[in-house]
């Protein structure tokens, strides 16, 4: 990701808030959410208008503290006021998953790649998410239990189809 603050011009994070950040961002990507929670809220108190302390400390405040009003706030905040950077925007998308708003994390991701095409922590993330399969009954709610039903059985089929297509030997073969 992207290891420039993306800062708005005369507004630099103190020389303690980089560093508060940059640990964080070591304990998050170890694995530990709290402690790179209490960095990145230290980061936040001394530079509270930085996009990139704001995405992460947004982050983690939904991740940690289950505070999902503020912490969508400041991930929000951060990729209108700051240069929408793809951290930034992956942020974003991690903050709705976790609130279990898929559409709106992979709204924030193809906003994403229309700004950064082909970037490839972008394309990753939107990757990982997958892609939904067409609805058997398009006129029906996907939350319908008859398309749920029915889109099992489909499911089940094709997959079955695809495996015995895969085992079955070439043509002219066998």
């Amino acid at each position: 990701m992207s290891g420039s603050s993306p800062t708005l011009p005369g507004r630099a994070p103190s020389p303690e808030a980089v560093a508060a950040l940059e640990e964080g961002l070591r304990r998050f990507r170890k694995g530990d959410p709290d402690g790179a929670h209490q960095k990145f809220g230290e980061a936040h108190r001394r530079t509270p208008s930085d996009p990139r302390i704001q995405s992460w400390y947004g982050l983690t405040l939904v991740l940690v503290e289950k505070n999902s009003i503020l912490g969508m706030v400041l991930v929000d905040e951060a990729v209108r006021n700051g240069r929408p950077d793809p951290e930034l925007i992956i942020n974003q998308s991690r903050v709705a998953m976790s609130l279990g708003q898929r559409m709106r994390a992979v709204r924030a991701l193809e906003r994403g790649l229309v700004l950064y095409p082909g970037q490839p922590e972008l394309v990753a993330t939107r990757e990982a998410l997958g892609r939904r399969h067409t609805l058997v009954l398009p006129f029906l709610s996907r939350r319908n239990w008859l398309n749920r039903v029915l889109g099992r059985i489909h499911y089940k089929w094709t997959s079955r189809r695809a495996a015995r297509a895969d085992s079955s030997p070439p043509d002219g073969e066998g």
